[in-house]
């Protein structure tokens, strides 16, 4: 097997997302992840892909292109390790980091440092600002001796200077609480006389 990370960037056309896994699909390869998201009218997704046998790059990046003709795509197709070597850090376990609040220049940078200096690794982070309100979801893994709330104190000291607030919780937690699940549904009550109670 061969695995190869793939790039498509494009304006926001309906139809890009069907036109790139086609073209995958019929050079015989397997989506193992993908992730994508529109910026500022910009399209973006970032794949990785399994092939059988080994690629020629610019190959499949002239096929995807190809596919995707009318939406005047650039791709980049870059070769994965099919082993992957092991992290540069400590898994340690998954947390959801969310701070809301001002928007201030610098927000993004603070928040980073300060995670950075205890070896909290961010797995994925997404940041917006809708007017003068600021917003940053991220997953990250805290490394196994690093207490949840060291890192929401440190989040809570930025805060303070910036006008933001913080909440860490753990994956689970976050699950827990933001999934939809299914709601059971007691059966109507039967009072007397046989009509029936709303519920």
């Amino acid at each position: 097997m061969a695995t190869y990370i793939v790039t498509v960037t494009s304006s926001d056309t309906v139809g890009i997302v069907h036109a790139v896994t086609g073209a995958l699909h019929d050079q015989g390869g397997n989506i193992l992840e993908l992730s994508q998201t529109v910026m500022r009218n910009f399209f973006t997704i970032i794949l990785a892909v399994e092939f059988p046998q080994p690629q020629d790059r610019a190959a499949l990046q002239k096929a995807i292109a190809s596919a995707g003709e009318r939406f005047n795509l650039t791709v980049v197709v870059l070769e994965a390790s099919s082993t992957p070597a092991a992290p540069a850090v400590p898994r340690g376990e998954r947390f959801i980091l969310t701070v809301l609040g001002a928007d201030r220049p610098g927000n993004i940078r603070g928040i980073a440092g300060r995670l950075a200096n205890r070896g909290v690794n961010i797995v994925d982070l997404h940041a917006r600002t809708e007017g003068a309100r600021f917003s940053l979801v991220m997953e990250a893994f805290l490394p196994p001796d690093l207490p949840p709330a060291e890192v929401r104190a440190e989040l809570e000291r930025f805060g303070k200077e910036q006008g933001l607030e913080a909440f860490v919780q753990h994956e689970n937690i976050f699950l827990a609480t933001s999934e939809p699940g299914p709601v059971r549904v007691s059966p109507a009550q039967i009072v007397a006389g046989g009509s029936q109670v709303p519920h």
